[in-house]
């Protein structure tokens, strides 16, 4: 798994890009052709600016994606997964609850690969 877009220099079937903005352009441009971008967030708060034309050419997909609804009893089955050790979960930063801003500041600075997970104490 590769966390950002940083040294592909080869055309890309798929891109899952919860970042959105430049990051998003840059992955539309390296998609292979019938290639695909699913946008499932968009964290940089920028705008998406295309250069003109870069959207003429071989045939090449973005789609977006949003969970809505209630999603409580799909979290506790993945949660009970996970606890059954039957779904791997990538944990790249665990702390405090009380430290939220670095694993925030980590996650923003894409320092982490996989999930940041924080404690939260019953005291």
């Amino acid at each position: 798994m590769l966390i950002g877009l940083e040294g592909l220099r080869e055309p890309v079937d798929i891109v899952i890009d919860s970042v959105g903005g430049p990051q998003l352009v840059a992955a539309w441009g390296l998609l292979a052709p019938g290639g695909h971008v699913q946008s499932v967030g968009w964290t940089s708060g920028e705008p998406a600016v295309f250069p003109p034309y870069a959207t003429v050419g071989p045939a090449k997909s973005l789609s977006s994606f949003v969970i809505e609804g209630e999603v409580g009893a799909d979290l506790a089955v993945l949660a009970g997964l996970a606890a059954e050790g039957a779904l791997t979960v990538e944990t790249g930063w665990q702390g405090a609850w009380t430290r939220f801003d670095e694993a925030a500041e980590a996650l923003r600075g894409r320092r982490v690969r996989g999930k940041a997970v924080l404690e939260v104490s019953s005291r």
